[in-house]
């Protein structure tokens, strides 16, 4: 499975089309709404990203990363090693400290919590702090130029299943009467399969990462 395949003609196999036996079919914008929405629920370790950065002098806050879907892990990094934890909204607002003209203290941050572009510290650097973002990310979505990625060669089956589900979603919405019931009803049980397929991996790297903790629990003693 691959870019180029998935957009093929119906003749294809292995195409969008070739899935749903019609050639009335947008695969390119199938293509990507099917990437969108495994992409806003699967979390996987081929999503798992690390980005490194200095937080600079005075600094507030850090911008995220584009394409960040959510934090993992903050830590600063070098001689000042340790983790910034990163809090909800309530619980980060009682543990500021500001001066009388509603400034942040300076000082090492060691706790933030954030929006959706922006991490925001407790205190006002009070140097250069280099750090280090474990988090989770939009891979880049198949194209031209990205025809192959970890959906096309290991979860290739969420792929399938989320694209007939938006390609028969499409027949539904143009075909009426029986036909048009028909597609919707092919599209229900498709989205149905491609979300199950999608809790399922994300269960298994779930274990996965429940194992390492343990392991590296029994470890130490």
């Amino acid at each position: 499975m691959d870019y180029d395949t998935l957009i093929g003609p119906r003749t294809a196999e292995g195409s969008i089309k070739y899935f749903v036996q019609h050639h009335d079919v947008p695969s390119e914008f199938i293509l990507d709404r099917a990437q969108s929405m495994i992409y806003s629920l699967l979390r996987v370790r081929e999503m798992v990203t690390r980005s490194e950065g200095t937080i600079a002098t005075d600094a507030v806050s850090l911008a995220m990363p584009t394409g960040m879907l959510h934090p993992l892990l903050l830590l600063r990094r070098g001689l000042y090693k340790g983790e910034i934890a990163i809090l909800d909204q309530e619980h980060f607002e009682s543990r500021i400290g500001e001066d009388e003209s509603n400034a942040l203290y300076p000082g090492t941050p060691s706790q933030c919590t954030f929006d959706s572009t922006t991490f925001y510290f407790d205190v006002k650097a009070d140097q250069d702090y280099p750090y280090r973002l474990w988090h989770v990310a939009t891979p880049a979505l198949l194209s031209a130029s990205n025809t192959t990625n970890f959906l096309t060669t290991r979860y290739s089956h969420i792929l399938e299943a989320a694209c007939k589900a938006y390609a028969f979603e499409h027949r539904a919405t143009v075909a009426a009467g029986e036909d048009g019931a028909g597609w919707a009803a092919k599209a229900a049980a498709w989205l149905e399969k491609a979300t199950a397929f999608v809790a399922k991996a994300n269960e298994e790297f779930d274990m996965f990462n429940q194992s390492i903790r343990m392991e590296a629990y029994w470890s130490r003693n």
